[in-house]
């Protein structure tokens, strides 16, 4: 059985971050901890390497906004269910200010609804 690791070159990475130039896109590569490999085509990274530093600001977002559930969500963003996940009840999120009114002036302002 042999197994077969997808390899991104510079060319299609630099157009997937919307770069024109291969330089920028290795400068993209070093400034998000991204591996180059060199073979006689060219540099390339792993597509599974590049698709994590590609997502990554997208997967702290999730991971604050969310929190344990982070990975539910981005699995429905890969697999372009996300709208499935969001309508759904436990995708609610509940925030607590932490802000107790203390005088009458705040209490109206803000209700009982903020304990």
């Amino acid at each position: 059985m042999m197994f077969y690791i997808d390899r991104m070159y510079l060319n299609k990475m630099s157009k997937l971050i919307n770069k024109k130039d291969i330089r920028t896109a290795k400068k993209w590569c070093k400034e998000n901890h991204l591996k180059l490999y060199k073979d006689s085509s060219g540099e390339f990274a792993y597509r599974n390497d590049f698709d994590l530093a590609f997502d990554l600001p997208l997967i702290n977002e999730l991971k604050l906004k969310y929190g344990d559930n982070w990975e539910d969500f981005y699995h429905a963003y890969k697999n372009d269910e996300l709208y499935k996940i969001l309508n759904s009840p436990k995708s609610k999120k509940v925030e607590k200010t932490g802000y107790v009114p203390k005088g009458k002036l705040s209490s109206k302002l803000f209700g009982e609804s903020l304990k």
